[in-house]
């Protein structure tokens, strides 16, 4: 047997084709093979752009000594937990329940029928060798005990991921929001923003979540946080302030020094971050940032065919952060006499801001205030400052780029098709609009079939079957373009997928919903996600869907089932709000009921976008058709072009006049 990786599909897994590690993919026949060899099965999981996977691939998996016992005594298999997130979640929770806590690289010890016995991160070389020697030895010498461990584990992860059906639901209070707040504010960062502590993930959803409250709870302390926040995401390190295109996370507690990797479905979610929160504090800042993604996103990660990549790696050249940083010398030969001020605004110095002498961009106030500070004239010292960038630009393409992981992913591309709606609100801008119709299309030509969803596209191929993640975004986002355009038939297609995903997904045991389809592959676990972490719970979208389908449907199961599915982690969602922060939103939602804003002339398309790009209005559901016979319900019997504001199934008089709908529409 050799190494089994080169025709494989996913940027990954390619990067392992010429280990001397005898890697095949995730399969049944390999798992077949392991039980027909009696040999222990090693799950490594990984994606193109983490650093310590590259170290251990480097450390062990290149090393001929590991590769030879991992070859002899194991069967070995390379997961892209992009690709797979369902085989990354079963053992990422077996991980939890082990060791309380998980990482990636993600390496897992399974019985030969993919049992887990052990998962652990990053090991060094001489650590994993001696892992792999224990283990090997203890299945020859005792496998009854292992056999008994995996089957407590795998125990364990039924346990781990079972919601029961409510017997009885909690009446839902205004009080519950104050009181996550409450328990919530306790780990926020008042300075510098985020949650306390480093490393600092941007966490997204919170922002969100936080906006909608804010808005609805009048509450300046967390208007205050929210602005600190966003002011120091964007001016610091984390954001590139050369090229645009937000990092993972900040390595410190003040967002100066990130880990250099750039997501697809980070900058997805912050361009929708932004976007809201431009709409509502009309902070100049918010709307740069707004246009800075835009530009990375067309730069970099737009491919030809319409869809966009998943990833930028850290590292160049095997270094991480390469491409990113400068020494002194370096930067004065490139900008020469225009390095002053700016090298003080962005913190750069002769010694460097970050390790070995690099200096990597970061500020901390905006340059308007450092320009009052210093006395400089703003506008020319803004002209100035953009020269200098355009030139580390220019600087950078002539190094090594960073590895691009060129797979679309459906679920980070739906996301981003929210960004851009939200965007086109926030600024009026057209492109925007122009850019969620053309994704939407891409993903119509490449990722969908018979009106099923495929999870990832690459090298010309659709491959794997769409997860409850691909489904419950695409339908977001087809939902949120429909209430951008009123075509209907996307709001049509969005409960077309939903109305599969509950007959193929849905939970028989508890309100939720399973990762991965009955007509998927049958794996040791199949598992439920239900945490909001730097992406939301699948499940979470889900319950948002099930309720604005419910609202424009009319449709009481839809909106019976979103309560319930809340209800069922409504416990967790009080008291770890920032892990539940999309369930929260939900909350929000359920307690202060959407107004729905139905419009009948030509121009409702128009007069929402006036309307929305003037006003945060999170609690206001617009409603309007291109067909001249709708199938939504508030529409029925209404043909002249007027505006009316409803709520639970009452239409009030109709309106003609906009600052009285305006005046109508606002949460008090």
């Amino acid at each position: 047997m050799s190494n089994q990786l080169q025709n494989a599909h996913s940027p990954y897994l390619l990067q392992h084709a010429t280990n001397p590690v005898n890697w095949e993919e995730w399969s049944p026949d390999a798992f077949q093979e392991a039980q027909k060899q009696n040999k222990l099965v090693i799950v490594s999981i990984g994606y193109s752009s983490c650093h310590w996977c590259h170290v251990m691939a480097h450390e062990s998996f290149e090393d001929l000594e590991v590769a030879r016992y991992m070859n002899l005594h194991f069967i070995n298999i390379k997961v892209d937990r992009e690709e797979r997130p369902d085989v990354d979640q079963v053992y990422m929770n077996a991980a939890m329940i082990i060791h309380g806590n998980g990482g990636w690289p993600l390496n897992a010890i399974t019985l030969p029928d993919g049992r887990p016995l052990f998962v652990g991160t990053y090991f060094p070389k001489d650590n994993w060798l001696r892992l792999l020697n224990y283990f090997n030895s203890l299945y020859q010498q005792t496998p009854d005990k292992l056999i008994e461990q995996a089957q407590k584990i795998t125990q364990g992860l039924k346990q781990l991921d079972f919601v029961p059906q409510n017997k009885s639901s909690e009446t839902l209070h205004p009080d519950f929001l104050l009181t996550l707040w409450e328990r919530w504010k306790i780990s926020i960062d008042k300075e510098y923003g985020g949650r306390k502590g480093a490393p600092k993930f941007i966490m997204p959803a919170n922002f969100l979540f936080l906006l909608k409250y804010a808005h609805t709870s009048h509450n300046s302390e967390i208007d205050s946080y929210i602005q600190v926040s966003l002011e120091k995401v964007a001016l610091g390190g984390i954001n590139d302030a050369v090229s645009g295109g937000f990092a993972r996370y900040s390595t410190d507690s003040v967002w100066h020094i990130p880990h250099f990797e750039k997501m697809l479905y980070d900058n997805a979610q912050l361009l929708s971050v932004y976007a809201q929160a431009y709409r509502y504090y009309q902070n100049p800042l918010y709307r740069e940032v707004i246009y800075q993604i835009l530009h990375w996103l067309a730069r970099e990660m737009k491919a030809t065919d319409g869809g966009y990549f998943a990833a930028l790696d850290a590292d160049s050249e095997g270094v991480e952060g390469k491409y990113y940083t400068w020494t002194w010398q370096e930067l004065k030969d490139i900008l020469g006499k225009q390095i002053q001020p700016f090298a003080t605004y962005y913190h750069c110095a002769p010694e460097g801001n970050w390790e070995n002498g690099q200096n990597h961009l970061h500020s901390e106030i905006p340059l308007e205030v450092f320009c009052k500070t210093h006395a400089l004239d703003y506008p020319k010292t803004q002209e100035q400052f953009e020269y200098c960038k355009s030139l580390l630009q220019n600087n950078r393409q002539q190094r090594v780029r960073p590895g691009l992981d060129n797979k679309r992913i459906c679920e980070w591309n739906a996301m981003l098709v929210n960004g851009f709606i939200d965007a086109y609100w926030a600024t009026q801008d057209v492109q925007f609009l122009e850019s969620a119709q053309a994704l939407i299309n891409f993903i119509e030509q490449k990722l969908m079939h018979n009106n099923k969803l495929w999870h990832t596209y690459n090298q010309q191929t659709s491959y794997l079957e769409g997860y409850l993640s691909d489904y419950a975004t695409a339908i977001f986002a087809y939902i949120r373009f429909y209430q951008a355009t009123f075509k209907e038939k996307y709001l049509s297609q969005a409960k077309i997928w939903l109305d599969f995903v509950l007959v193929h997904f849905k939970s028989p045991d508890s309100p939720l919903f399973y990762l991965t389809s009955d007509l998927a592959e049958r794996l040791v676990h199949r598992p439920i996600d239900k945490e909001d972490n730097v992406i939301p719970s699948s499940n979470s979208i889900l319950a948002h869907c099930l309720f604005l389908l419910g609202h424009y449907y009319d449709e009481q199961k839809y909106l019976q089932l979103a309560e319930d599915m809340l209800q069922s982690v409504l416990k967790d969602t009080i008291e770890h709000g920032a892990f539940y922060a999309n369930w929260a939103s939900l909350l929000c939602d359920l307690l202060y009921p959407p107004k729905e804003l139905v419009l009948t002339s030509d121009q409702a398309s128009q007069q929402v976008l006036d309307l929305f790009s003037k006003d945060f209005l999170p609690h206001v559901l617009p409603i309007g058709s291109d067909q001249t016979k709708s199938n939504i319900p508030l529409l029925e019997g209404k043909t002249k072009p007027l505006i009316y504001i409803c709520s639970n199934r009452v239409c009030q008089a109709p309106l003609s006049d906009w600052n009285a709908v305006r005046g109508a529409l606002k949460v008090n």
